[in-house]
């Protein structure tokens, strides 16, 4: 073989690999971009679930209602505890970076805090002593399965997939 005929192979090698090089990344690229994690998305708008519960659960009509009733309550009780425990970190932070940190002030706001936690957590309990009322238990063994993917639809990705 001749060194023309060997350029020549070298040179088609080089096109070949450069071709599925472009072909991988293009790849790559397209799967970054798709959205992640839409299997059920809510139907109507991100805080709502109830057409996605009535369809996955099979809820009938009067259950659809009292389910988001109870949501509704539930996320303005949860809206305020989370607004004071906001607050109550806001304040903290400040007394705890400023030049005179109250030790004593900071364990009460600690304090606080935790025990708005621990309303919220009561409230969970809560609604889903209630939801029990509503749901049949096939409902509710259903519902224990969307439970972790509703929660993780509403929660941002941490950590992004690599691949």
């Amino acid at each position: 073989m001749d060194v023309f005929t060997q350029n020549k192979i070298l040179i088609r090698i080089v096109i070949v690999l450069v071709v599925f090089n472009l072909i991988f990344i293009t790849l790559i690229l397209k799967e970054d971009f798709k959205p992640r994690n839409q299997k059920n998305p809510p139907i109507n708008g991100k805080g709502d679930v109830s057409e996605l519960l009535k369809k996955e659960l099979g809820l009938n009509e009067d259950q659809t209602q009292r389910v988001k009733e109870l949501r509704s309550a539930f996320f303005e009780k949860e809206r305020d505890l989370s607004a004071a425990i906001r607050n109550e970190r806001d304040s903290m932070n400040e007394v705890m970076f400023s030049k005179n940190t109250d030790e004593t002030l900071i364990k009460s706001l600690a304090k606080e805090i935790a025990d708005n936690d621990y309303k919220m957590e009561l409230l969970r309990y809560e609604q889903a002593l209630k939801l029990k009322t509503i749901c049949t238990p096939v409902q509710l063994e259903k519902f224990n399965g969307l439970v972790k993917e509703i929660r993780d639809y509403f929660r941002p990705d941490p950590k992004p997939d690599k691949r």
